[in-house]
């Protein structure tokens, strides 16, 4: 079923790079409910041996006029492709079975459809299909409301038996898409079933015999197993997460054979199936949407392809996207395949970013790196990277964002591409401040102005701590404090140390479980909006959701002010994931990298972010209004078929609040940058100063003299 393998594929991209996880127990230890002993997999190694010889591509036919697709499931029995599409449709609008079979071996696709009709229950439909252990259909029916039976045929669609009702626990074929089972008949006849533990972060596998029932194999801690193959008796290979594995039980060794991403392998399939062919090579096969495409694996040595270079500093935070992009650019326009490399081992993390950005400064290098801002702006210092102003399309940059080009551009060059955005910005009632903007010793003014604020400055409900409250206000502005141009800092100031006595006074003290326990509920924020109780309300949000909820938690009390600045705007758009796509300034695909930004910019393809899109036609057109629902919705993200949608917050009046914020999304300015170091001294010198053990002037003239030898080193 569809929504079946979409949330099992979910589940592999959330635990990607799990699989280094400490076992709770010793390898041998653990016991099942019936007292067998289970295999506890020792931790991952990796070897990284396959790599791909071939890619082959199969399609699956379209359903025939006047039909529809209801659920699809697809299943991988030995070297033949299962796809059982339940379709609606026809004159008499049945529903009816179209099983399509793909066998790889012969590259031949066969066709069945079966119309089920059980004696006894006229009048019922076919809900969805699956595919056995010994080659059954099993044929989900529904009957009206919540009454549904089973029935099993052969693959011919004669009846061979007629369950009364589903069968519950116990039976693994033709699950929902909340069960956490899934089956495996292996070509030796073997039925193995593997169970996830979303909170253990860990997948049991057990043997089944339909007659005496499970038997104990193993437990894999930090695995999700989305396929499986055998590899003798005592030996599996398995896709876990973004990795192929494999589990010698006897030995109880795991090996990292292959990493998709590492490969071009597109992620987010429906559902994924190992295949031995006769040449006793795996294929990797991947089914999206009535189409295949099966990877052959060889531990052949091949001569080295030409291919472009990305590599993530970052992990997988904020990768997926450009890594589908990546995937696939070779199949929408690119020339040359891109090869996406990260390391998403935490521990490891560190040593792999030093070791590219040392290649990038000798000069060699990926050609395209995903990077955080600090990384970007020292690798520009460096003069290694290129200007990528010819790289955008014109056409393409008078739809983006206002300030999104900004954000990427280091010493008045464009170095940086941002794919995703959000926004910040801050609102007061009209009782307290009634100006369009301020300034800090005007916010700061407002904060002295009484003693008894119910709620000086909080964010969506939440009470902020001191030193999120002083980074806002220091950071987030242009206070007279730092000057990074001029290389010059204030921190020592009388106006400062008045401001660290300001955010520990009004500051909370609680931790962030408390303040999240004691939060605000939308009326209690529009009551002390109403009174004239709140100092600040922050936001910090992306995309007309989040603005809307802002918006209605201020009511027709409050205004958006922005946070302190001299002049101007003081909201702000920032990158989303905090990541920027950057080229090296030696790369020889500086053509083909333009395209593949063309590619990860356009209309289509940005209507797959959710809500964050840089396009302001993007987010002109998430809106619409849905006569069946009689209300407007939000278009969150949407690709060729599969579509995210919401319920917009609306006025009193009925209306939707994207005029004002799209008039709100062009005001906003980029964020300013601060390096990190001097994050990191702010930090470092104020927790004893909340913490009640260090004074303000002390704490403002630590923070004045780190500050200082910094910018005077970066001269």
């Amino acid at each position: 079923m569809r929504k079946s393998w979409l949330l099992w594929a979910l589940c592999c991209l959330l635990l990607a790079g799990c699989s280094g996880k400490e076992n709770d127990n010793p390898a041998g230890a653990g016991n099942t409910a019936e007292g067998q002993e289970l295999l506890v997999a020792q931790e991952l190694s990796q070897g990284k041996t396959l790599t791909v010889k071939a890619v082959e591509a199969m399609h699956f036919e379209e359903p025939e006029e006047g039909y529809a697709e209801n659920h699809t499931c697809y299943r991988i029995i030995g070297t033949l492709i299962y796809m059982l599409r339940v379709e609606s449709g026809g004159t008499d609008n049945a529903a009816r079975l179209c099983m399509q079979v793909y066998d790889v071996e012969e590259k031949e696709l066969t066709q069945q459809v079966i119309t089920p009709q059980v004696q006894g229950h006229e009048g019922c439909r076919l809900y969805s299909a699956d595919l056995t252990a010994d080659l059954e259909l099993s044929l989900k029916m529904w009957e009206g409301e919540d009454r549904y039976f089973l029935v099993k045929t052969d693959l011919e669609g004669n009846t061979l038996e007629v369950l009364e009702s589903f069968p519950g626990e116990g039976y693994p074929w033709n699950l929902d898409f909340w069960e956490d089972t899934k089956s495996f008949w292996l070509p030796d006849g073997r039925i193995i079933l593997s169970r996830y533990d979303v909170e253990g972060q860990r997948s049991t596998l057990t043997r089944l015999d339909q007659e005496e029932g499970e038997s104990p194999l193993g437990e894999l801690p930090g695995d999700f197993v989305n396929s499986l193959l055998a590899d003798g008796e005592n030996a599996f290979y398995y896709l876990g997460g973004n990795s192929l594995v494999r589990w010698d039980m006897e030995k109880n060794t795991r090996e990292e054979l292959f990493m998709m991403y590492e490969n071009g392998v597109e992620p987010g399939a429906e559902a994924s199936g190992l295949i031995r062919n006769q040449q006793g090579e795996i294929l990797l096969c991947r089914l999206q949407r009535g189409k295949g495409t099966l990877y052959v694996l060889t531990e052949e040595e091949l001569p080295q392809k030409e291919q472009i270079r990305l590599v993530s500093l970052e992990g997988q935070a904020g990768i997926y996207y450009i890594q589908r992009r990546a995937a696939g650019f070779k199949q929408n326009g690119g020339e040359i395949p891109i090869s996406l490399e990260l390391e998403n081992r935490q521990e490891y993390q560190e040593d792999y970013r030093d070791r590219i950005m040392a290649e990038m400064v000798a000069g060699t290098g990926p050609d395209i790196l995903y990077v955080n801002q600090d990384d970007m702006v020292l690798l520009q210092e460096k003069g290694a990277l290129c200007d990528l102003s010819d790289m955008i399309p014109q056409e393409t940059k008078d739809v983006l964002i206002p300030g999104v080009l900004e954000l990427g551009t280091v010493d008045g060059q464009l170095v940086g591409l941002v794919l995703s955005v959000e926004f910040r910005t801050m609102a007061t009632p009209f009782g307290v401040w009634e100006g369009d903007g301020w300034n800090l010793e005007e916010l700061m003014g407002v904060l002295e102005s009484r003693e008894d604020w119910e709620c000086p400055f909080h964010s969506n409900g939440v009470w902020v701590d001191g030193y999120s409250m002083l980074h806002n206000l220091v950071f987030m502005g242009d206070s007279s404090f730092l000057d990074l141009e001029q290389g010059s800092c204030r921190f020592d100031s009388p106006e400062f140390v008045r401001l660290l006595e300001l955010c520990k006074k009004y500051g909370s003290t609680g931790t962030f479980e408390e303040r999240l326990e004691g939060a605000l509920d939308l009326d209690e924020c529009l009551e002390l909006m109403r009174e004239g109780e709140v100092a600040v309300q922050t936001m910090f949000a992306g995309g007309l959701k989040g603005y809307s909820n802002y918006r209605q938690r201020m009511g027709e009390y409050g205004h958006i002010v922005g946070f302190p600045v001299e002049e101007g705007s003081g909201s702000y758009v920032e990158s989303a994931a905090r990541g920027y796509l950057v080229v090296n300034a030696r790369t020889a695909y500086k053509e083909e990298i333009g395209k593949f930004f063309s590619l990860l910019l356009n209309y289509d393809n940005q209507f797959q972010i959710d809500e964050g899109s840089v396009r302001m036609d993007v987010i002109q057109d998430s809106v619409y209004y849905d006569p069946w629902m009689e209300c407007y919705r939000l278009l969150r993200s949407s690709d060729t078929e599969n579509r995210v949608v919401t319920d917009l917050t609306l006025k009193p009046d009925g209306t939707t609040y994207l005029e004002e914020y799209l008039d709100f999304v062009e005001s906003c300015r980029p964020a300013p940058y601060i390096p990190l170091q001097i994050r990191s001294f702010m930090y470092e010198e104020t927790l004893p100063f909340f913490g009640g053990s260090k004074g303000a002037v002390e704490t403002a003239e630590a923070i004045q003299s780190r500050v200082r030898l910094y910018l005077e080193e970066r001269k």
